[in-house]
């Protein structure tokens, strides 16, 4: 059987995906006794990032790439989503692979 992990990677093949196809993948689909959070952690530890994505231009979404280590994005993560209404906590996040990314946030 697939993992729940190899499932998003396999859909990140193809584009990006918000905190709401993560939670569908986790609870309905594959395995419904993880909680997101651990898919996330474990995504992040491979070539998974975790950000933003913004309408650059009419054709382009910009994938913006948090910093941080893995439990402070996955931490962040929790916090935006827990920070949300219902109906905007789908998009939270997006995630990309590694080599997607348009760019990393500025430092501090």
């Amino acid at each position: 059987m697939i993992s729940v992990a190899d499932c998003i990677r396999e859909l990140l093949g193809q584009d990006i995906v918000s905190h709401g196809w993560v939670v569908q993948c986790v609870q309905q689909e594959y395995e419904p006794h993880f909680e997101w959070p651990e898919v996330l952690r474990e995504l992040l530890s491979g070539d998974v990032e975790i950000g933003e994505a913004k309408l650059s231009t009419p054709d382009h979404v910009e994938f913006i790439a948090w910093k941080g280590t893995i439990a402070e994005r996955a931490s962040r993560a929790v916090e935006r989503v827990e920070g949300l209404q219902a109906p905007d906590r789908e998009f939270a996040y997006w995630l990309a692979l590694r080599k997607n990314v348009d760019r990393f946030e500025a430092g501090e």
